[in-house]
């Protein structure tokens, strides 16, 4: 399996989503094909199958959702096209190039694999219906049709249509029936009672009931628990807050103290080597130590901004931290405004921030009592050695050693 020419294809791949703007798409886009390609792998992997087999597939893969660039029905001819176009600069085998023509077009609905190779690639497009991303993927191709039809989707239709198009499915091969098929079972279960709960809303009548009295309930247990992570969020951000606080000041310890070593060092001590020469390698040692602690510390101190923007794309596909002000400190009002709102109204979406705000607060902290410890450990290590350095010159040279008047 040529790694090298895989590599290629992959660039020529985004680099196409990225001129034909198919990024806009909220599922068939270029994260959607990343998640099929690494599947993909995960199959070939867990298969005694040859290299040159892997690499058919792999490519397959890789353009199997590129024909929506142009169109949407027939895409899968569209990508044959895109593939051969690809791959014949390169004089790609004619008989590897078929199979990766008949993998793509595998993927067309509805699905019947012939072999083994269609199989996977046919399990690997779908890995979704068996995971707990299930929700989230089926939201965002709904949004994708909406667009594309330029109607909504009823609920009722929608789940409707799911659960008739996973009762049809299956995954083929060992690897992804072990993996998926159970989480499967799960979300078509979750699915089927969604809809009838829906149906049974609609029929009846809008008095208060029992069953809208343990909504109440629910609500306010829900409430209760949110109030505790709310609070949970707020300690542990406030620690790490302090923490990163602490880390500043001793820091700024480090920076007072060593720009004032090289103060005297320069104004004064450089002044005495050439009647002390002896005297030129334990000055030369304590410079050293103060130049490397003053360049650890500073980098302690030192701020990182991000670029300070995103996208609607990265609101939709829960992308974006929108908690730290790096992630939108040049975004305009309005559109900063929207991705609160929309996040807000997702209960998920927000505690997803709240705990990528604190990871990201962690890493940072990690980064700065490391540089910190490396800073003390320098300055430890070298005041001791350049004064044991001095010590031994004025020992060497008791009688040589001739400073003077330290300030003139």
């Amino acid at each position: 399996m040529n790694t090298t020419f895989l590599n290629k294809v992959k660039e020529y791949v985004e680099k196409t989503f990225d001129e034909k703007g198919l990024s806009k798409r909220q599922y068939h886009n270029y994260k959607h094909t990343i998640d099929v390609v690494n599947v993909t792998e995960e199959i070939l992997n867990s298969i005694n199958i040859n290299s040159d087999d892997k690499e058919v597939v792999l490519i397959a893969a890789w353009f199997h959702d590129t024909g929506y660039t142009k169109c949407c029905d027939g895409h899968e001819d569209v990508g044959v096209e895109l593939a051969k176009d690809f791959l014949e600069k390169f004089n790609y085998a004619e008989e590897r190039l078929g199979k990766v023509a008949g993998l793509i077009r595998a993927t067309r609905m509805p699905r019947k694999p012939k072999n083994l190779l269609e199989e996977i690639i046919c399990d690997a497009d779908l890995y979704h219906l068996g995971t707990n991303e299930f929700d989230v993927k089926t939201k965002l191709f709904r949004n994708e049709l909406e667009d594309e039809m330029g109607r909504n989707i009823s609920e009722i239709e929608w789940l409707e249509n799911n659960l008739k198009f996973m009762k049809e499915h299956k995954f083929y091969t060992s690897y992804a029936k072990e993996k998926y098929a159970t989480q499967k079972n799960i979300n078509y279960i979750k699915l089927k009672k969604k809809l009838n709960k829906l149906r049974k809303d609609m029929q009846e009548n809008n008095s208060p009931s029992e069953k809208q009295e343990g909504k109440k309930k629910k609500k306010d247990i829900d409430k209760g628990a949110g109030r505790s992570i709310e609070t949970m969020f707020r300690n542990t951000v406030r620690t790490h807050v302090d923490f990163s606080s602490m880390a500043d000041t001793k820091a700024n310890i480090m920076i007072s103290v060593n720009t004032l070593i090289l103060t005297i060092i320069v104004s004064i001590m450089i002044r005495k080597l050439d009647t002390n020469p002896h005297l030129i390698l334990p000055t030369a040692l304590l410079t050293l130590t103060s130049l490397v602690t003053l360049v650890y510390a500073i980098l302690v101190t030192r701020p990182k901004v991000t670029r300070g923007i995103f996208t609607k794309e990265d609101i939709n596909e829960k992308k974006v931290n929108l908690l730290f002000f790096g992630n939108f400190h040049k975004m305009q009002l309005k559109d900063f405004n929207w991705g609160m709102k929309e996040m807000i109204k997702d209960k998920d979406f927000l505690y997803d921030n709240m705990i990528s705000d604190f990871y990201y607060l962690g890493q940072v902290l990690g980064q700065k009592y490391q540089k910190l410890r490396i800073c003390y450990t320098i300055f430890m290590y070298g005041v001791i050695i350049s004064v044991l350095a001095f010590a031994i010159a004025f020992v060497l040279y008791p009688e040589g050693t001739d400073l003077g008047p330290l300030i003139e």
